[in-house]
C-alpha cells in the first residue's frame, strides 16, 4: 500500500466515523418525538415560563391536552399549523428592530421542534466558540472563554497581538434561505421535518428570518458556522469566538488578520452575509476592546480586566432618571424599577465594575430613596 492509498484509507476511516456519530445524533430527531404529547406537555410548560399572566397564554393552558392532542394532529397530518406573525417593532439601544412573533399555540410547535429534532442535530455541528441560543452559551460563557484566551495569549505572547473583530450588517433581515434550507437538508434526514422548516422559512418573504421564533435563531447561530470552523484551521490564528453576529480572531501580526478577513469575506459571499465594514475593524490588544458591550483590557501584571462600556454605563443612567419620571407619573411602581435595577446590576457584579456600581447605588438611592 502507497501513500496516497494509505491517505484515501484513513479518509474513509474518518468518514465512516462521521457518518456514523451523526446517524446516531439524529436517531431521534424525527416528527414523531416532536409531536409525543409528553413532549408537547413540556414545551408548552416551558413555553408559558414567565408569561402566564398573557391572556392568550392562560386560554391555551386552561386546555392544554386538547390544544396540545391537536398540534400533534397537525404535524402527524401535515395540515398546516401557522397563524400568522404578531408583527411590531421596538427600539433596543437606539437601533429599530422589528418583531415577527407566532401565536403561542404555534410557539409551543416550535419549541418542541427545537427542542427534538433542531437542536440536537443541528449544535454538535458548531464549535465551541460559538455561543448565543446555545444551552450553556451565553453572554457570561462568551465572556469568561474570551477572558481565558486573553490570559493563555498574555502567558506566551505577552500584550503584543491584534484582534481582528468582525460585525455583519442587520444579520436577520438578511439572512439567505436558500442556505438556511441546505443546514436543514444537511443535518436533518427527516423528509417531514424538512418541509415544515421550509415553510416556516419561507413565511418570512424571499429573504430574512423574523426575531421572536426559536428555531429561527438556531439557523442564525448555525448559519455562519463555517467560518468558526475556518479560524480553527488557518494559520497564525492563535484563538477566536463568535457570539451570534459578533465574530473576532486573534493573531501576531495585522497581514495574518487582514488574510483572514479576505477569507471571511469569501465564506460570506457564499452564505449570503453581508458584512458592517464600518464596525469590522483591526485593534492592538494592548489599546483594549470592546466585545458583547464590555470592554476588554490587560490591566497591571497581565490581568485581564472586563469593565462595562461608556455607552451602556450612560444608558442605565438615563434609563433610571426615565424611570424616575414614570414613578412619578404612577405609571411604574418602586417594586418594578426595583426589580429592573437589580437585573442590571446582578450583570455588572460578574465583572469589574465595583466603583461603577457604587456610584451608580447612589444615583438609585438619591433618585427613589
Amino acid at each position: 500500500m502507497n501513500s496516497d492509498e494509505r491517505r484515501a484509507a484513513r479518509r474513509a476511516r474518518r468518514d465512516a466515523k462521521r457518518a456514523a456519530n451523526r446517524a446516531k445524533r439524529i436517531e431521534r430527531c424525527t416528527l414523531e418525538a416532536v409531536a409525543d404529547l409528553d413532549n408537547l406537555y413540556v414545551s408548552a410548560n416551558d413555553a408559558a415560563s414567565g408569561v402566564r399572566w398573557k391572556a392568550s397564554v392562560q386560554r391555551y393552558m386552561g386546555r392544554v391536552m386538547p390544544n396540545i392532542m391537536r398540534s400533534r394532529r397537525d404535524l402527524l397530518t401535515g395540515a398546516d399549523f401557522r397563524r400568522g406573525f404578531i408583527e411590531f417593532d421596538l427600539f433596543e439601544r437606539g437601533k429599530l428592530r422589528h418583531i415577527c412573533s407566532v401565536h403561542f399555540s404555534e410557539r409551543v410547535i416550535q419549541k418542541s421542534l427545537s427542542r427534538h429534532a433542531l437542536a440536537p442535530a443541528i449544535w454538535p455541528t458548531l464549535t465551541e466558540g460559538c455561543a448565543a441560543n446555545v444551552k450553556g452559551r451565553g453572554t457570561e460563557y462568551a465572556i469568561k472563554r474570551m477572558k481565558r484566551q486573553l490570559v493563555a495569549h498574555r502567558r506566551k505572547h505577552g500584550t503584543e497581538g491584534y484582534i481582528l473583530q468582525v460585525d455583519f450588517s442587520d444579520y436577520f433581515a438578511n439572512i439567505d434561505h436558500d442556505v438556511c434550507k441546505r443546514i436543514i437538508d444537511r443535518t436533518i434526514d427527516d423528509e417531514r421535518i424538512k418541509k415544515i422548516m421550509s415553510d416556516q422559512i419561507d413565511a418570512h418573504g424571499a429573504r430574512g428570518l423574523g426575531l421572536g421564533s426559536e428555531p429561527n435563531q438556531i439557523l442564525a447561530v448555525a448559519l455562519p458556522s463555517p467560518i468558526d470552523h475556518l479560524m480553527l484551521s488557518l494559520p497564525g490564528i492563535i484563538a477566536s469566538g463568535r457570539y451570534m453576529d459578533d465574530s473576532y480572531c486573534i493573531a501576531l501580526d495585522k497581514q495574518t488578520l487582514w488574510g483572514a478577513l479576505s477569507r471571511i469575506e469569501a465564506i460570506c459571499a457564499d452564505l449570503g452575509i453581508i458584512i458592517n465594514r464600518k464596525k469590522t475593524r483591526v485593534v492592538k490588544l494592548s489599546r483594549g476592546f470592546v466585545f458583547l458591550k464590555k470592554r476588554f483590557s490587560y490591566g497591571e501584571g497581565g490581568k485581564v480586566v472586563v469593565r462595562p462600556c461608556r455607552s451602556s454605563v450612560t444608558r442605565q443612567r438615563r434609563k433610571l432618571k426615565k424611570q424616575a419620571a414614570l414613578v412619578s407619573q404612577s405609571v411604574m411602581t418602586i417594586e418594578q424599577v426595583r426589580q429592573s435595577y437589580q437585573s442590571w446590576r446582578g450583570g455588572m457584579k460578574r465583572i469589574d465594575a465595583y466603583e461603577t456600581v457604587r456610584r451608580m447605588d447612589a444615583l438609585y438611592k438619591q433618585l427613589f430613596g
